[in-house]
């Protein structure tokens, strides 16, 4: 066990010891006496080791316990660091998707779901996924309101005109080539 741990367990030990003689003291002028005597007791068990801290006892022994060996020095950076690469990206993702969605609903678009891909030092932007669908604007019937009915195979999102359009909107904002944007439609 370290040195300063042992102080402080010391120090600890008598002032638990302190407080039951204080309790079993009598009252009236031994009480008085009796505290005097253990605060000397106590003061002269702290300054002690101070006296022989640099003859005896070097000072990486008592604090040998607090003190981060270079292993753990180590691991701890390289924890924050993956920490801190984890966080950025996820602010990084989140201003992206926010950007996307406001771009997106702005032109009429609801985005269901995004994801980026870009390089570990954030500096660009080199994919989008991104799953939308496009609401039509309803035209007004008095009462009743028909869907149509598509018969046959539905369009391919690569050549419907929806995803054309959030394609060049995507592109156009963050200056990415076609090719590197993906959208679905719902």
């Amino acid at each position: 066990m370290p040195a300063f741990f042992i102080y402080l367990r010391n120090i600890t030990y008598y002032l638990m010891f302190a407080a039951v003689v204080g309790m079993l003291a009598p009252a009236g002028k031994y009480k008085k006496f009796v505290s005097l005597v253990m605060g000397f007791i106590l003061l002269s068990m702290m300054i002690t080791p101070l006296a022989r801290f640099g003859s005896e006892l070097p000072i990486t022994d008592w604090f040998h316990g607090l003190a981060h060996s270079e292993s753990l020095n180590e691991d701890f950076e390289s924890s924050y660091a993956n920490w801190r690469n984890t966080y950025l990206r996820s602010a990084f993702e989140a201003q992206l998707t926010m950007q996307l969605t406001n771009l997106l609903s702005q032109n009429g678009f609801t985005v269901y779901d995004t994801s980026f891909t870009f390089p570990d030092d954030f500096s660009h932007l080199t994919g989008v996924h991104v799953t939308v669908s496009r609401e039509e604007t309803p035209q007004r019937v008095p009462f009743i309101r028909i869907q149509p009915v598509q018969i046959g195979e539905p369009e391919q999102a690569e050549t419907c005109p929806t995803s054309a359009m959030a394609k060049n909107l995507i592109s156009q904002f963050y200056n990415l080539p076609v090719q590197h944007i993906y959208v679905t439609v719902r």
